[in-house]
């Protein structure tokens, strides 16, 4: 239940995501407007990892931002569609690869000040590729391969600069050690 009452609610944009504007009256009694993207709204992060301790990795072009990001493979997880399926589709899509177990982290919530979408990370063990990548009209990115030793060694360094990677990264960290395929 909500502390904040809603005044009015209006669709700003349907596509390509949807944004509404709503007016509401706060637990202090001051009236906002408040913007921003409604839930349910899912997508799914992994974490690909041969037997040997390689990960693969994407480096997409970011409009936004203007440049090109070391990410992993992700995408919104489709009507009808587990957070689990949507990281396989994302891997095969993404990479052109698939991986025999994955192991769900903890879910979170990017940008809880203007979404409600949640972000299911995984880390997909014993991936291995199977085809070339199939990419997204629009997609512009390469598959990277890096042993996860220096993966981790960009992270600490802040050259990882997707926020929704480093946390998945993070939360894998333990996980890899427990495995033996991260020293450390």
């Amino acid at each position: 239940m909500s502390p904040w009452k809603r005044l009015d609610l209006e669709e700003i944009l349907s596509e390509p995501v949807r944004l509404v504007r709503e007016r509401l009256r706060t637990h202090t009694g001051k009236e906002i407007t408040y913007v921003y993207r409604p839930g349910p709204v899912a997508a799914s992060f992994v974490l690909p990892v041969t037997e040997e301790g390689t990960a693969l990795l994407i480096r997409q072009y970011r409009h936004p931002t203007g440049k090109f990001l070391l990410e992993v493979p992700a995408g919104k997880v489709d009507a009808g569609e587990s957070p689990e399926e949507a990281a396989r589709r994302e891997l095969l899509e993404e990479i052109g690869a698939e991986a025999e177990a994955f192991l769900p982290l903890p879910p979170f919530h990017p940008q809880p000040s203007f979404t409600a979408v949640v972000f299911h990370p995984f880390l997909a063990l014993k991936a291995r590729i199977v085809r070339p990548p199939a990419l997204e009209e629009g997609e512009l990115l390469e598959p990277v391969l890096l042993p996860l030793k220096e993966v981790y060694a960009l992270l600490e360094r802040g050259e990882i600069q997707d926020a929704s990677t480093a946390l998945t990264l993070f939360y894998a960290r333990p996980r890899l050690e427990a495995l033996g395929l991260l020293k450390p």
